[in-house]
């Protein structure tokens, strides 16, 4: 899958990694949430600072690591422009669409 920056917003207000973000970067997967993780790992590497677990736990406010990882965020949302938004839950933390896995009977233990 191939995702392309969006150039209305240009790099150097965001970007503090150690390597420039190319204009397109092309990921092995097809599949769209397996594709944005592998644009997101890419795009820690890129930087050269943070990885992925680092995005998963987060930071302390106006630190080096809050700001490489506002960095990457942003960067992602510049090459997610066109299909946003990225998320399938409402800004109330809701669903947007039905969830595909219904909750089945359990299953009797004797």
């Amino acid at each position: 899958m191939k995702y392309t920056r969006n150039k209305l917003v240009s790099p150097l207000q965001f970007w503090n990694g150690n390597k420039p973000l190319p204009d397109e970067i092309h990921v092995p997967s097809y599949d769209p949430q397996f594709a944005d993780f592998e644009l997101l790992s890419i795009l820690c590497s890129l930087h050269g600072c943070p990885t992925a677990y680092d995005l998963l736990t987060g930071a302390e406010p106006d630190t080096e690591k809050d700001r490489d990882l506002r960095s990457v965020m942003d960067a992602f949302h510049a090459y997610q422009h066109p299909k946003m938004p990225v998320s399938n839950y409402s800004q109330s933390d809701e669903h947007t669409k039905p969830a595909s896995i219904k909750k089945g009977t359990p299953i009797d233990p004797s």
